[in-house]
């Protein structure tokens, strides 16, 4: 019979394993094509109308997301993964579904410029095709900013042209950002 202190022991050292393998595995692919992921998320949040965060100003209308993943990469790889990025169910008439054909996605960071100052950068993604459920896939590369501070991911609308992928840009509409 184990004592008490073995058992917990045994615990923990499988709890230490499984993190490290949990670990490899969000890192793995990155790893090998010689990327390092910055920011890996499984969360994303659904905005609140006019929430401004880095000059990116949330939508008029709240909106609400199911599932939202992903990951930005030191050479600016962009993937996310959203399911159910929708106008919040409370929004008369057309709640609970996803008006925009095209999502795209915002990188914020913090940086540094030429003069010492810290600065907001933006930079868009191109457009991706987004269904009226709210689902879409989003993979581009951006041009990131050496130093990029606590970056920051927000899927908002395509813009009306289209943006240019891999533009910086002072800020967009967002729908949902990376957080809980």
């Amino acid at each position: 019979m184990k004592s008490k202190g073995r058992r917990w022991l045994g615990v923990v050292s499988a709890a230490v394993i499984a993190a490290f393998g949990a670990g490899y595995a969000v890192t793995g692919h990155a790893d090998d094509e010689d990327e390092d992921v910055i920011l890996a998320f499984t969360t994303m949040r659904g905005n609140l109308p006019h929430v401004d965060i880095n000059n990116n100003i949330g939508a008029g209308a709240p909106w609400v997301i199911a599932d939202g993943e992903g990951a930005l990469t030191t050479d600016g790889e962009v993937r996310v993964k959203v399911r159910g990025l929708v106008l919040a169910p409370s929004v008369p008439n057309v709640g609970g579904t996803n008006p925009v054909p095209s999502f795209r996605a915002i990188v914020s960071c913090t940086t540094v410029n030429a003069q010492g100052q810290t600065e907001i950068v933006n930079i868009s993604t191109g457009g991706f095709p987004a269904d009226a459920k709210g689902n879409s896939n989003i993979h581009d590369t951006v041009t990131l900013p050496n130093p990029c501070y606590a970056p920051i991911i927000l899927v908002g609308p395509e813009t009306n042209p289209p943006t240019p992928a891999d533009t910086e840009i002072t800020g967009g509409t967002w729908f949902a950002a990376t957080g809980f």
